[in-house]
């Protein structure tokens, strides 16, 4: 006989379930901290070091990964993120301290072979010098006899 999947619940258990609080959103324990934290990253603090200052003055210990994860969901992001939904940005010329509008700010592209004709130019600056080549001895440097063990021809002396 299969046996059925409901479960019931007795009034008393319903009544306490009824009754529990609503759960608040999760804080971490390095919350109370966190001025302190992300005021020591920007200052140039490692992860380790700030767990050391936790561990000994707060008396708080906790993992390496969870004061990263910490510190990268609450820092500042770098740069503003570009929001790809609203129009796009204008972009202004930039002005010099008398007011007019500089058109030399930003050079233009280079064309590909004026790119290539600029990195073969680098290269012959900073290429080794070539040096002509001394002239081979033609003699050979040793005498075979497969009969024979090998034996070296001394060099003449000039």
């Amino acid at each position: 006989m299969p046996k059925s999947e409901i479960f019931v619940v007795p009034p008393e258990l319903q009544q306490v379930l009824d009754n529990l609080p609503e759960d608040g959103p999760r804080l971490s324990r390095l919350e109370p901290f966190k001025p302190f934290i992300l005021r020591w990253r920007r200052q140039g603090r490692s992860y380790r070091k700030i767990l050391r200052i936790l561990r000994a003055e707060c008396h708080l210990k906790v993992a390496y990964g969870t004061l990263h994860e910490f510190v990268k969901l609450r820092s500042r992001p770098r740069k503003p993120q570009p929001n790809l939904e609203s129009e796009p940005a204008t972009v202004q010329p930039a002005e010099s301290s008398s007011g007019a509008v500089s058109t030399d700010a930003r050079k233009p592209r280079m064309s590909m072979e004026e790119r290539i004709a600029q990195a073969d130019a680098l290269r012959a600056q900073f290429a080794k010098p070539v040096l002509p080549a001394k002239p081979k001895d033609t003699r050979p440097l040793f005498d075979y006899d497969p009969d024979r063990p090998l034996t070296l021809i001394k060099p003449k002396e000039k």
